[in-house]
């Protein structure tokens, strides 16, 4: 059964259950005489406990000596005062102090004299409160505080005034709102600071919590409002009018929740339907009061409206909207989907696949939407179009809507049918002309699009072939003519109607090297598209100049004989011209190493040179054929004239290629120069008799490492032997001479062939790579720290990425410190006293150990004395952030300090020792960085926030130079107005500017994310909007217009009227 059966029958199953006392079963009964619903009682306690609904316990069953123990024990052990839940629900302190449960205990030396404490009850909490620690001053002028008098008139008779203009009567008080209503509202109270570790468990509905959220969030009309508020919800008291009024102003700041799943569309809908629900409820959905409050002067009213219309456009709320659109809102005015696009809304209404779509649209312009209003680059119809809403986009060219070329570009890869798409291009005055420079024109489109009919109607209508488009090719983003798209999709019939209507099949760009379409063919490894390309008359002199690989090369990489045989006959060249410069390869070096064969004797025939050397290994093409262990390739390119040999072969493919080189008399010299290389490499394949071959011939005593004792990344003779498990081979080496090296006993460690203690005999020194592979692989350290093992130096066994199951990754690390730091190592001590480490890098993974939250590991290290200063860097993986350019990144590096990391994640016991030893206003360099209090306001953690001002922190501390912030800016983009209103009366600037790059000021931060308040605090406290704050004025209003904050972007924009008619009349 689906939870949309039970939702509607939900409040009174609470009601019955929860609050009246019902048995389960005379549940049941009334819900099956009044409603006809019958189900189950398994069906019905599957259902409460989704829904988390328990009955409240009796004062008689709660168990109050438990409570009363734990409540003392806290106090006195850990002075810290107590909150108490049970099943999810707060006991009001009063009921607390009333509860006779002081008579369970003796004394606190009986209560606590050692003995365990007993397993706490189910359903119990004790947890500590939260507490703001703000005792605040609000200016009654703020516009919430305007608008809340009009929901409650009367409780302040000394507050100014409302507007005359704005007469709306408080909202119906209907009925004590539900315990589960409340919850939620308590819920989405708290989740709007984004705390992510709390000192209390989540999950459960806290006065506290509650009451510290609405300090940071909201104003208060009156002293302890927000404790009255919150109380009221924890015991279920609360009216819906005081729950509307908390609803109406969270969407008048657009507070909106942290909780990760907040963006999504599903969050949204409901999120629309409670905002719908909020004001029917209000009494307010009707054309009078809309009218008020649309055309009052209060921005809370004007912020609360534009949050209904959009929520009415999403939710197509035909009833709402129509009153709204009467009452005279803007039909203009842009709206936010919820999929986060800024669309007008009559651009909404054409992307609806809805029967409504039609309706909507019709509302908007009969109420005087603009037609062909262009957003963000697209009109409604672009939108109609895209999304293949045939209906709409008659009805819209009936209104007079305007055919651009971006709507003929989205009708190419729409599904609307051929008439209409004639009916279209028809329309259009001009065919070529581009929205944007780097925007695709519309035959360039119709060609991805496989829109036959409709390049045909636009080559009709003229559209040209050899306008520039781009193309996704080579990992990067480059341009080709619209033939070029046609030939990189293969696409025969288009390549040849294309050519049809072009005049010049070579076109002369000045000064821009495009990809030509053989090119693009030749890539695409289609030999039919670049014959019919190369009779027409397709360069390939250009195609070869513009490109960085040789046509043949790319038809040899695709092993495509057919293609490179196409390429001969018509004169491409076999290699690049000879240079100073040597190349990375050729095409017969990649025929060989494909073991294309054929493609081979074509390109030896055509006259490929045979003596070129190249940058890569095997460094020439006699080098590739002894690699593959073919004699006969040998033979025929010595025979062709191949002389050349260097010193990067790695491998002899098998054991008569060593005898053949032996009698050919060059098989010493290879082993002097790649001796041990080709050792490993035989190893490594498991060709026993290769390598015996070789070792007869001393090849492990030749050349052929880049570093002796190895590295990670090349293996060396013994590392291939054991990595393999040819302990045979290993002992022959030993006995040989080989030294023993860090990454030999790495690779033993990490597979285990039993040579261990065999191969530490032999070894002396640092091994680090060894130690960290013991760690990493939770093996006992203990047999390397016997047997002398060094374990300081750089490990390298992440030589690319730490593997770790995260959204991040770390740089590489400097000790094994780091790793034990990461992998939470937890026999940490004996690496501690093994040897002497430097402080910096018990620093380095003290950070690393906080930043992974391995607590113990982090007490350790801070017991060991390390550095509390030192940073490390993190790099976010697919962690969208765009830039102000627009710029869109995937990737991101941070770089934190210990502190810096605790505050971050709000590691509180943490921090509290840190800041006893480390400068608490450390910002350091790199993009994004915070300092400790930057972190602690953005997190709105006040515990922390009070701990770093008791420790010197400064308010004012300055943004990272890239996307930096003040405290008070981030509160400011946050909406935590509580927290910035302490800041100000600390000091902290308003007009403090923002950082460089990716910067805010907190004016603009207010007004890009809607948070009207925020707004009027910092104009009162005098952030400039003329003079030498005129051009952050125009930022903030750019960023309110951009993100659909048109309430916030008016307030800016009257409050700067008024001080320019102020300023006229002094002067």
């Amino acid at each position: 059964m689906t939870d949309a059966e039970w939702e509607p029958f939900k409040p009174d199953i609470e009601r019955l259950y929860c609050h009246e006392k019902n048995t389960l079963h005379e549940v049941m009964e009334y819900m099956k005489s009044k409603y006809a619903f019958e189900k189950s009682k398994g069906q019905y306690q599957r259902q409460l406990k989704k829904w988390g609904l328990r009955k409240s316990l009796q004062s008689s069953t709660i168990n109050w000596p438990f409570i009363g123990r734990r409540i003392e024990k806290r106090k006195i052990h850990q002075q810290k005062d107590s909150e108490v839940h049970i099943n999810g629900v707060q006991i009001p302190p009063s009921k607390l102090k009333r509860a006779k449960y002081r008579e369970s205990f003796t004394t606190s030396e009986v209560a606590f004299s050692g003995a365990p404490s007993p397993n706490t009850p189910e359903g119990i909490i004790v947890c500590t409160p939260a507490a703001p620690g703000m005792d605040l001053a609000w200016n009654p002028s703020l516009p919430w505080l305007r608008f809340a008098k009009l929901l409650r008139p009367g409780i302040e008779p000394d507050q100014p005034s409302p507007s005359s203009s704005l007469t709306v009567p408080s909202p119906k008080e209907l009925r004590t709102s539900s315990q589960i209503d409340n919850q939620k509202l308590m819920q989405r109270l708290v989740s709007t600071v984004s705390w992510n570790k709390l000192s209390q468990p989540p999950n459960i509905y806290s006065s506290s919590r509650t009451a510290t959220a609405l300090t940071i969030i909201m104003p208060e009309e009156f002293a302890g409002q927000h404790l009255i508020l919150s109380s009221d919800l924890s015991d279920s008291k609360q009216k819906d009018s005081d729950r509307i009024a908390l609803e109406l102003f969270l969407l008048s700041n657009n507070l909106v929740s942290h909780k990760s799943n907040a963006r999504l569309p599903m969050t949204k809908r409901k999120d629309d339907q409670r905002i719908i629900e909020t004001f029917n409820t209000s009494g307010w959905n009707n054309v009078q009061h809309l009218q008020i409050l649309i055309s009052s002067h209060e921005p809370t009213a004007a912020a609360i409206v534009e949050k209904l219309f959009a929520s009415t456009l999403r939710s197509l709320d035909l009833k709402t909207l129509k009153n709204m659109l009467e009452a005279r809102i803007d039909p203009n005015a842009a709206v936010e989907t919820i999929y986060g696009r800024m669309l007008t809304p009559l651009q909404f209404a054409s992307t609806v696949s809805s029967e409504k779509s039609l309706e909507v649209s019709q509302l908007l312009l009969t109420h005087g939407a603009n037609v062909s209003l262009s957003y963000n680059g697209l009109s409604a119809l672009d939108l109609a179009i895209e999304y293949d809403q045939e209906n709409v986009i008659h009805f819209l060219l009936a209104h007079g809507a305007i055919v651009t070329p971006s709507c003929l570009c989205s009708a190419a890869v729409s599904r609307i049918n051929d008439q209409l798409l004639a009916e279209l291009i028809d329309a259009c005055p001009n065919i070529n002309e581009l929205t944007r420079l780097q925007d695709p024109s519309a035959l360039a489109q119709a060609v991805k699009g496989g829109r036959v009919i409709m390049t045909c109607f636009l080559l009709e209508n003229g559209a040209e072939v050899n306008q520039l488009s781009s193309v996704d090719f080579e990992y990067g983003r480059n341009v080709t003519t619209v033939l070029g798209l046609a030939a990189w999709d293969e696409n025969q019939e288009f390549v040849q109607l294309l050519l049809g209507a072009c005049e010049y099949v070579n076109p002369d760009f000045v000064g821009i090297d495009y990809v030509s379409p053989l090119t693009l063919a030749v890539e695409a490894g289609n030999p039919e598209v670049a014959e019919i390309l190369l009779q027409a008359g397709v360069s390939v002199r250009i195609a070869d100049e513009n490109s960085s690989r040789t046509l043949i090369e790319r038809a040899t990489k695709k092993m495509n004989l057919a293609l490179c045989q196409l390429l001969v006959n018509h004169g491409a060249q076999v290699d690049w011209p000879i240079s100073d410069t040597m190349q990375t390869c050729s095409a017969l070096l990649v025929a060989i190493e494909k073991k294309a064969f054929d493609i081979v004797d074509v390109l030896i025939n055509a006259g490929a040179r045979l003596n070129d050397e190249y940058t890569r290994p095997p460094g020439t093409v006699l080098g590739a054929a002894i690699e593959l262990g073919d004699r006969l390739l040998v033979n025929k390119l010595l025979s062709a004239g191949a002389r050349v040999l260097n010193g990067q072969i790695r491998s002899f493919g098998n054991l008569g290629m060593a005898v053949y080189l032996q009698e050919f008399m060059v098989f010493q010299s290879i082993l002097q120069t790649s001796g041990q290389q080709i050792l490993a490499a035989a190893l490594s394949s498991r060709d026993k008799d290769l390598a015996q071959y070789l070792l007869v011939h001393d090849a492990d005593l030749k050349g052929g490492l880049s570093n002796p004792r190895g590295s990670i990344s090349e293996k060396t003779p013994l590392q291939a032997a054991t990595k393999t498990h040819s302990l045979d081979f290993v002992e022959t080496l030993l006995n040989r001479g080989a030294i023993v090296t860090d990454e030999d006993l790495a690779a033993e460690l990490s597979v285990r062939s039993g040579c261990l203690q065999n191969l530490l005999r032999r070894f002396r020194g640092s091994a680090p790579t060894a130690v960290g592979t013991a760690i990493y692989t939770k093996q006992s350290l203990e047999i390397l720290r016997d047997t002398g093992v060094d374990p300081t130096g750089v490990p390298q066994m992440f030589h690319s990425r730490w593997d770790l199951d995260n959204d991040f990754d770390l740089e590489f690390p400097a000790s094994v410190l780091d790793i034990a730091a990461v992998f939470g190592y937890e026999d940490l001590k004996p690496l501690l006293q093994w040897v002497h480490w430097d402080k910096r890098l018990t620093g380095r993974a003290l950070t690393i150990a906080i930043f992974m939250r391995h607590h113990e590991i982090a007490d350790e290290l801070l017991q060991y004395g390390a550095d509390e200063q030192q940073e490390i860097s993190v790099e976010y993986r697919s962690y969208n952030y765009d830039d102000d350019d627009g710029n869109l990144e995937r990737r991101r590096w941070e770089t934190f300090s210990p502190l810096q990391v605790a505050v971050k994640y709000q590691l509180g016991s943490i921090a509290q020792k840190l800041v006893q030893f480390v400068d608490v206003n450390h910002l350091g360099e790199g993009a994004r960085r915070r300092t400790p209090l930057q972190h602690a306001v953005e997190n709105g953690d006040m515990d922390l926030i009070n701990l770093l001002l008791q420790h010197g922190a400064r308010v004012d501390g300055p943004p990272a130079r890239d996307g930096g912030a003040t405290a008070l800016q981030i509160a400011a983009i946050q909406g935590y107005i509580g927290i910035a209103r302490r800041l100000i009366d600390l000091g902290a600037s308003v007009n403090e500017p923002p950082a460089t790059l990716n910067g805010r000021t907190a004016l603009q931060g207010a007004a890009e994310h809607g948070r009207i308040d925020m707004l009027q605090m910092l104009l009162d406290e005098g952030a400039l909007v003329v003079g030498d704050g005129e051009q952050e004025y125009e930022r903030a209003v750019q960023l309110g217009k951009r993100n659909g904050h048109h309430a916030a972007v008016r307030l800016l924009q009257s409050f700067r009227k008024s001080v320019q008619l102020s300023t006229s009349e002094t002067t």
